[in-house]
């Protein structure tokens, strides 16, 4: 989440013509995330949070909101997508697709413990079960096309090493995504700055915009290179397994997954790795813009290969 639109007071009294929301009483840009511009928005209704896609199509974008809105109708810790005065999930701002959804109590996790761990494994299991029912199709954004076509992007930028380290990861990436695990719609991108909490329980999923129909365990495994790992990239045990424990509690990992699940999470791994990486040789220009360090998921890359 990042600002590369840049709305003045005139600009949100515009879009706010078109809902029925209230009148503008102030926003903010926010900082967090790299992909979209995101701003805070409070009117005299209430507060919410609009998004302005810079580089999803209209077509995909809708998907992704109706999805949000089918698990926030079922009670699943998810922003509920506000409808214009048309009943339609967008609008149009400088010609780009553009949302507006309710604002979720709680603040996104900054550290993580077995307690929140847990909260966090049952309530993605409650998202699995219902993703899995739904009839909908989502393409990967992040492929093996993608990854082969990044890789050729910067190969020229990083060392052999690296290369070699990705090109490695990159054969089980093919894998994972290439298997007949049980599938459904995944959120993909659940890192802690797109998880709310309070007191160490879940109140809020967000940034659903690198959805896709995908693998499951592969969700965990990009939840646990970010929440159950310590200082030097292993694997935290117990945060690992208090995870697993509660995931399993509300829908039950197969064995097949399991065998599957440290290669999951060199997947996992990699595909933020040579996504931060792109970010880091080729940045995008914004006013507000959150470039993460890719240098945090190689040394996951090395933990996780050392285990198979």
């Amino acid at each position: 989440m990042s600002v590369y639109t840049i709305l003045k007071n005139k600009d949100f009294r515009k879009l706010l013509d078109v809902y029925n929301l209230g009148s503008l009483k102030s926003f903010k840009g926010i900082s967090d995330g790299i992909t979209n511009t995101n701003y805070f928005l409070n009117t005299t209704k209430g507060k919410y949070v609009v998004t302005i896609f810079e580089d999803i199509k209209k077509s995909k974008v809708i998907k992704y909101l109706k999805l949000m809105n089918y698990f926030s109708g079922n009670g699943l810790c998810s922003p509920e997508i506000m409808l214009t005065k048309k009943n339609e999930l967008i609008t149009l701002v400088e010609n780009k697709p553009c949302s507006i959804m309710k604002k979720l109590s709680g603040k996104t996790v900054d550290k993580t413990n077995s307690e929140i761990c847990r909260s966090l494994g049952a309530t993605i299991g409650g998202f699995h079960l219902h993703s899995m029912k739904l009839k909908s199709q989502i393409s990967n954004s992040r492929d093996t096309k993608w990854a082969e076509e990044t890789i050729h992007k910067i190969s020229n930028h990083i060392s052999s090493n690296q290369l070699n380290l990705i090109n490695e990861a990159c054969k089980i990436y093919k894998n994972i995504f290439t298997s007949s695990l049980p599938s459904g719609v995944i959120h993909s991108d659940l890192f802690r700055d797109n998880v709310l909490s309070k007191k160490d329980s879940i109140t809020g999923i967000i940034d659903y915009y690198y959805s896709f129909n995908g693998p499951l365990i592969y969700e965990l495994a990009v939840i646990a290179n970010d929440w159950c790992i310590n200082r030097d990239g292993s694997i935290n045990k117990n945060k690992f397994r208090n995870l697993l424990k509660s995931y399993s509690s509300v829908r039950k990992i197969e064995n097949k997954e399991m065998s599957q699940m440290n290669n999951a999470m060199i997947a996992a791994a990699l595909r933020f790795y040579l996504s931060r990486l792109l970010d880091m040789i080729f940045p995008k220009v914004g006013e507000i813009t959150h470039i993460k360090d890719p240098y945090v998921f190689e040394n996951i890359l090395h933990k996780r290969i050392e285990q198979t």
